[in-house]
């Protein structure tokens, strides 16, 4: 199962597709008609005004079984679900979730901090929920607003306190979309936005404060932008060579983890301040997928493989990976299955 978002400047919508040109019934019923011409821009899993609930419900832990309260494992979500899963950390295919986070709405990329807390940029509520860890399902620790858009990625290196950075696939008003900074305490004060970003799919923010953003430019092209220190208008990196926007990671040799979904392709720079070097890369992956993450020592790559419907594991270096296993338990493919995580995550 395939999905993907059309925009322009009349409608924005959200096609779930099994050949590329072919809509589920559910996307049919709640639509305007569109071009069904191959598109090149604005493809991503994220749920549209016309799919949101009014309001949103407060997000609660749900355990289902005892070793919820261990620490360690791996987060997914679906676009068209309303929980977050937590799995063990093993190749066990049948893996029952050890608990699940209830009542999100339009997950897409999900996030871990430094210190195991869960984001959630729920793109159903425009709000960036954050859950506390390191345990899998520990109690919501807040919220925030998001009044510049849409949310479909975020990072922080520590969500309670911190800032966290936002990826706004969508701006408010449907205009391109951008990067906030927010905190829980203060709400979102800073919105960065450059000309080479239309539609904004992933974040990655360094130890150092610099932070990056993958998007399309108003022509369909996947570009990266750089802000240093988070600040300011950014600059187009060049030596980007992703065919597509996808979600972004940082391992602990400081290189830049880069999806293209679209072709199923990972790619790994080093520096992209502005200019990238390309260390490795293009790696096929299994199935196509917008957001993955590495775990703690950035010896594994997970990512939410929407073709297929199911999480895979690849092993990880900066110079190859290899695919390790997938799972699907509990996932519907028809929900699209695309956020993915290690908690642990990443030291960067």
């Amino acid at each position: 199962m395939k999905a993907f978002t059309v925009l322009s400047t009349a409608a924005v919508a959200f096609l779930a597709a099994c050949s590329g040109s072919v809509r589920s019934p559910q996307a049919l019923s709640a639509l305007p008609a569109v071009n069904e011409a191959p598109l090149r821009s604005g493809f991503t899993t994220v749920v549209p005004p016309q799919l949101r609930p009014i309001g949103g419900a407060a997000a609660l832990p749900l355990s289902l079984d005892p070793s919820s309260k261990s620490a360690g494992g791996i987060y997914a979500s679906e676009v068209y679900g309303t929980d977050i899963w937590a799995f063990p950390q093993d190749n066990n295919q049948n893996r029952k979730a050890m608990c699940v986070v209830t009542n999100v709405q339009g997950v897409n990329g999900i996030g871990v901090d430094a210190a195991g807390d869960l984001i959630d940029p729920d793109g159903g509520t425009d709000t960036v929920i954050v859950f506390k860890g390191p345990k899998m399902c520990g109690q919501k620790l807040g919220s925030v607003a998001d009044p510049y858009g849409q949310p479909s990625d975020a990072a922080s290196a520590n969500a309670a306190k911190g800032t966290i950075v936002i990826a706004n696939i969508f701006d408010t008003n449907k205009t391109p979309g951008s990067v906030s900074l927010c905190t829980l305490a203060h709400g979102c004060k800073v919105n960065l936005q450059n000309s080479d970003m239309n539609e904004v799919a992933g974040v990655a923010l360094a130890k150092n404060g610099d932070c990056w953003a993958s998007a399309t430019d108003a022509n369909g092209v996947a570009t990266l932008t750089y802000f240093k220190a988070c600040r300011g208008s950014g600059k187009k990196a060049s030596g980007y060579r992703n065919a597509y926007y996808g979600g972004l990671d940082i391992d602990d040799k400081g290189n830049l983890v880069s999806l293209s979904y679209e072709d199923a392709k990972l790619y790994i720079y080093k520096g992209c301040n502005p200019r990238c070097t390309r260390i490795s890369g293009p790696f096929r992956l299994k199935g196509e997928a917008t957001f993955g993450h590495l775990n703690a020592a950035s010896t594994k790559l997970v990512t939410g493989d929407f073709q297929y419907g199911r999480i895979d594991v690849y092993d990880y270096s900066s110079t190859k990976i290899r695919f390790a296993y997938s799972f699907n338990r509990g996932f519907s493919p028809s929900e699209v299955v695309e956020g993915a995580a290690f908690n642990p995550r990443s030291t960067e």
